[in-house]
């Protein structure tokens, strides 16, 4: 009774320990930038999967990358720069939540 008992215990660690279903995305070592100049987010085209890509924020004040899906949210302060999370091919629209007219398309390829 008790080795069932254990098993059964044990089953949730299991399951957490099996492998993911999505690739794991590879850097291709390649950096691409979307800076922010003047309240406005210049996107850059282009950008493949693996690439770094850095939110430059070239303003004297903070602003935020958020996909329109809230996925995520990065923060970047005035004049300086963050890298987002490795991404997946696809279209993310995105906007900074601080300033909501602020919003771009960044296209994975």
């Amino acid at each position: 009774m008790r080795s069932v008992i254990a098993a059964l215990l044990c089953l949730p660690l299991v399951a957490a320990c099996g492998s993911s279903s999505s690739a794991e995305i590879v850097s291709t070592g390649k950096t691409a930038e979307i800076s922010i100049t003047n309240f406005v987010f210049a996107v850059p085209e282009n950008v493949m999967e693996g690439d770094l890509v850095q939110l430059k924020n070239n303003d004297s004040e903070a602003h935020n990358f958020m996909p329109l899906d809230d996925s995520f949210s990065i923060d970047v302060a005035a004049g300086e720069t963050v890298d987002l999370p490795l991404l997946e091919k696809g279209t993310y629209q995105f906007h900074c939540h601080i300033h909501p007219d602020m919003m771009g398309t960044l296209v994975i390829n």
